[in-house]
């Protein structure tokens, strides 16, 4: 994976082989993009405890449409607005993949 940076040389997603995943991509900074071939899907991290209210309203917003959690000891990756054949479960595997690079490049 290429880490993809900003301005100020933060990363704000990264681009592989056959797609790109982006930290935020809506004016609010509230979730980003996954795009695997043709296929595409909104995500976010939610925590019941610690999430800002607006993350709140588009978890419970959201959660009442189509969507995929995965929940890891309180801390999700929610996934939703998904258009395309590739699956939650391979989506949030690439998406997995990026968050725990980007762990162990704070480290």
């Amino acid at each position: 994976m290429e880490m993809i940076l900003n301005e100020n040389d933060m990363v704000v997603g990264v681009q592989f082989e056959n797609g790109t995943i982006q930290d935020y991509v809506d004016e609010a900074n509230t979730f980003g993009l996954i795009r695997i071939d043709e296929t595409t899907a909104y995500w976010f991290l939610y925590n019941k405890e610690d999430s800002p209210e607006d993350i709140q309203d588009l978890y419970e917003k959201v959660t009442k449409e189509e969507h995929f959690i995965k929940d890891e000891y309180g801390e999700e990756v929610v996934l939703f607005n998904k258009k395309g054949d590739i699956t939650f479960e391979v989506l949030i595997k690439k998406i997995d993949s990026y968050l725990d690079d980007e762990m162990a490049s704070i480290f």
